[in-house]
C-alpha cells in the first residue's frame, strides 16, 4: 500500500426523494400541476423561480416547468413532487434520471442552464435569458450511447455558426458526470516547413544517421493517402509531428522544434478516433494530465480539427 498523505474521498451525492427541513419555507410550497404538455407552478413562487433563476416558461399566472426543471426545483427549491410522480416518469423514459442529473449538475454551478425548442441553452450566471443571448448549447449523453465523432464535429460546426460554445455532460453508471467543450480550432506553428527535398527536422537521430517513419518516408515519395494528406497539411501549417504512441493517438503535434518547447497538441484522425465515451475520457484525461490537448483531424472538403476540452460548470 502506498503511504505518503491521503485525502477523504469526496462526497457523492445520492439526490434523494423527499423535502428537506434545511432552507425549507414556513409554509410548504404547492405541487406542479400538470398543464399544456409541461408542470405548472403558480405565482408567488414561479416570480422567484423564473426571475432569480430562470426556471420555466412564463404564462398567465406562473410558470411551466419541463421535467428536469421540476427534478431541480425539487432538490435545490423546496417544490414537493406528486406521488408516485418520478416512478410515472421513469416508466416513460428509461433515461429519466440520468437527464436528470445531467441537468441537475449543469445547473448547479449557478450557470442559467433553459430548456428552449429541446435544447438546453446555457447563460452565465450573471446573465439572463431576459436580458442577453445565451452563451453555449449543452448536450447530454449515457456512457453506453453511440458515439459519432463526426455527428459532435457537425454539431459543434452549428453551434459555433450560432456563436456559441457547444458543451457535452456525459452521465456514467455511478450517476457521475463528466464535461466537455467541444471548439474548433486552427493550430499554426513557426517551424519552417519540409520540403521534399529538404526536411532536416523530419525523423529521429539515432546511431549516427537520421531514422524517417513510414508516414515521413512515404510523404517524401508523395505517396498519396490519408495520413500523407494530413501530414502535408500540417507540415504547410509550420507544424512539426512526432509520434503519439505513448499517449495513446498518432501524432504528439509541436508549434515549434521539438527542443524549443512541448507539443500542445496530441492528434488522432477520425477513423482512429474512440468508438465509446470511454475513449474519449481516457484520451482527454491523459492529455490534459500532460498539459496537451486532445484533436481528433476529420476531413470535410478540407482537413478540421476538433478540440476535447474537460469542463466545469461555472469555471
Amino acid at each position: 500500500m502506498s503511504g505518503g498523505r491521503r485525502s477523504k474521498p469526496r462526497a457523492r451525492s445520492t439526490r434523494p426523494i423527499g423535502l428537506t427541513s434545511d432552507g425549507a419555507p414556513s409554509k410548504t410550497n404547492a405541487e406542479p400541476i400538470a398543464r399544456d404538455g409541461g408542470w405548472f407552478i403558480a405565482a408567488p413562487l414561479s416570480n422567484r423561480l423564473y426571475q432569480k433563476s430562470a426556471l420555466g416558461k412564463p404564462v398567465d399566472g406562473g410558470i411551466i416547468l419541463n421535467e428536469e426543471e421540476v427534478m431541480f426545483c425539487h432538490w435545490h427549491r423546496h417544490v414537493p413532487l406528486p406521488e408516485g410522480w418520478v416512478d410515472e416518469r421513469m416508466r416513460a423514459d428509461p433515461n429519466f434520471a440520468h437527464k436528470s442529473v445531467a441537468f441537475d449538475v449543469v445547473r448547479n454551478a449557478g450557470e442559467k442552464v433553459v430548456p428552449i425548442d429541446g435544447r438546453w441553452l446555457r447563460w452565465p450566471r450573471e446573465s439572463h435569458p431576459s436580458k442577453g443571448s445565451a452563451e453555449a448549447v449543452v448536450r447530454w449523453a449515457r456512457t453506453g450511447d453511440n458515439l459519432d465523432i463526426g455527428e459532435l464535429f457537425s454539431w459543434a460546426q452549428e453551434i459555433k455558426a450560432e456563436n456559441m460554445m457547444a458543451e457535452l455532460a456525459i452521465v456514467d453508471d455511478e450517476m457521475d458526470v463528466t464535461m466537455y467543450r467541444l471548439s474548433l480550432i486552427d493550430p499554426r506553428g513557426s517551424v519552417t516547413p519540409a520540403t521534399k527535398e529538404e526536411h532536416p527536422l523530419l525523423g529521429v537521430e539515432h546511431l549516427s544517421r537520421r531514422f524517417l517513419r513510414d508516414e515521413e518516408v512515404n510523404w517524401i515519395r508523395g505517396i498519396d493517402d490519408p495520413v500523407t494528406d494530413l501530414f502535408d497539411e500540417l507540415n504547410s501549417r509550420g507544424l512539426l509531428m512526432r509520434p503519439g504512441f505513448k499517449y495513446g493517438c498518432r501524432w504528439r503535434v509541436y508549434s515549434t522544434p521539438v527542443d524549443e518547447d512541448h507539443a500542445p497538441w496530441l492528434l488522432q484522425m477520425e477513423n482512429d478516433s474512440p468508438k465509446k465515451w470511454e475513449g474519449v475520457s481516457l484520451s482527454v484525461r491523459l492529455a490534459e494530465g500532460v498539459n496537451k490537448g486532445w484533436v481528433v483531424a476529420l476531413m470535410r472538403d478540407s482537413w478540421n480539427f476538433l478540440l476535447f476540452r474537460r469542463h466545469l460548470p461555472g469555471k
